[in-house]
């Protein structure tokens, strides 16, 4: 985040609703995985420091993020750091950090995606940003040199997705936003995207749109307007915002700014900054946690996947100087590192019940968080393999769920012993599923290893216990 806008975020953000032409096609649904697999992408922005020093992460840390439902970390890279400016000199230390943080989430499961940030580089305003698309001095250069060493580092990791190829790109000198994403933005991209295609064409490019100084315009985001003309790539744009219209419009936005490059999106950022002193008061804690779950379940409703920033703790705020009001991302209230103490009216909705992958095409589902009810309604593939429900167990079914499978399978799972057991199967291949269900206490997933249902197509329901 840069720091000079960030305080417009804890209010709701209007954005640009430029209509894009008539012809544009729908963003595409889900993301495949190596298997063939629809990804459902959802985790935490892992930050590798803050204004008082590095942030080391720890296996435990990662199992945290597992069990809030991730299944992707998206590490924030400095530019600085990776040596990637001029002035800068690459940091070894910082490569074996990041390292150890790719490690830690292939472990615990997760795919990693890097994001490059230019934080850190001080200053970094228009006329560094202009240089950046003017390549001026061979800044540009620079830039593409530091992320072939993290292309060539991670090429024949499979736990690493992809890189989203520049954060919050900025305006530089030319004051015409519409020209400097024709002109410098795009171009820079498309570079970037064939660059990576020579050394990792199984990698995904995520690229985002322009972000607006402050008082530039209306909204922090100027619309895409052309496609990015390329293929493996997802459009990550940002999304900050309480207002529950605003977050339907921006949505429906970015899904048409997908269509036009064919792509898949994942919103790469989501959720406003909270002030600390949104701690001790309910009534906007409320606020948050509807507009958590508007925004939740809008994503879901859509197919399209989120990551929230950010996983660490609050030691380092920021500060409006006029009000002196503090606030922060992060989903910890604790002034640890990492972070221990949940915001719970943040955390509860982002760590709602929800596919993970699945193993066909998955048609449609929500989660209803008055009712505590996860509906998927899927064509299941057996050749594909398994598929995996987070099923946050702890925080939405503490007296155990029920899940229905099909219309012949019922198995509930009770507290008492945590373990899966058969209500009903109507059929012979009804019980053949059940014994291909499982369920991992620890990871909080519940794993279908195979589809052997001959239904082409299967409504899947998980309820409270409790519920009839």
């Amino acid at each position: 985040m840069k720091t000079a806008t960030a305080l417009s975020r804890l209010l709701p953000v209007i954005f640009a609703l430029t209509p894009l032409t008539a012809s544009a096609s729908p963003a595409a649904r889900f993301i495949p995985d190596a298997q063939g697999r629809e990804l459902d992408p959802g985790g935490f922005v892992a930050i590798t420091e803050d204004r008082k020093g590095t942030i080391h992460y720890t296996p435990d840390d990662y199992r945290r993020m597992v069990r809030m439902g991730a299944n992707f970390q998206v590490i924030r890279l400095s530019l600085g750091r990776l040596g990637g400016w001029p002035g800068n000199k690459p940091d070894p230390t910082y490569f074996a950090q990041v390292d150890n943080m790719v490690r830690m989430g292939r472990e615990a499961g997760l795919k990693t995606v890097f994001k490059l940030v230019v934080y850190g580089i001080s200053p970094f305003g228009p006329e560094q940003w202009d240089a950046l698309w003017q390549n001026t001095g061979g800044s540009q250069d620079a830039l593409l040199e530091a992320w072939k060493k993290i292309w060539i580092r991670y090429k024949d990791e499979p736990s690493v997705f992809g890189y989203d190829l520049l954060n919050e790109p900025q305006r530089g000198l030319d004051p015409d936003e519409h020209r400097c994403v024709r002109e410098d933005l795009m171009p820079t991209l498309r570079r970037l995207a064939d660059a990576l295609k020579d050394f990792s064409p199984n990698k995904w490019a995520f690229y985002q749109p322009l972000f607006r100084d402050k008082g530039q315009g209306v909204g922090p985001f100027t619309p895409m307007t052309e496609p990015l003309g390329r293929d493996r790539v997802i459009y990550a744009p940002h999304m900050y915002t309480t207002d529950l219209k605003t977050i339907k419009e921006t949505l429906d936005r970015y899904e048409r700014e997908a269509g036009l490059s064919k792509a898949p999106m994942l919103l790469a950022e989501w959720g406003p900054s909270v002030a600390l002193t949104v701690d001790s008061n309910p009534v906007k804690q409320a606020m948050y946690t509807r507009a958590y779950q508007a925004t939740a379940s809008e994503l879901d409703r859509r197919g399209i996947g989120g990551i929230k920033a950010w996983f660490c703790g609050s030691r380092s705020p920021l500060e409006n100087k006029k009000s002196k009001t503090k606030y922060t991302w992060a989903i910890f209230s604790d002034t640890s590192p990492v972070g221990q103490v949940e915001r719970k009216y943040l955390v509860d909705p982002l760590a709602h019940p929800r596919p993970l992958v699945v193993a066909g095409r998955l048609d449609d589902y929500g989660f209803d968080f008055a009712t505590r009810t996860l509906r998927i309604s899927l064509s299941p593939d057996a050749t594909l393999g398994a598929t995996d429900l987070f099923v946050s167990a702890d925080r939405f079914y503490p007296e155990g769920f029920r899940i229905e499978i099909g219309p012949g399978l019922i198995m509930a799972l009770k507290p008492s012993d945590g373990k899966l057991h058969v209500v009903s199967a109507a059929q012979e291949s009804d019980t053949r599923q059940a014994d291909l269900v499982r369920w991992d206490a620890d990871n909080l997933h519940l794993t279908i290893e195979k589809w052997v249902q001959p239904q082409p197509h299967l409504e899947i329901r998980i309820v409270p216990l409790s519920k009839q």
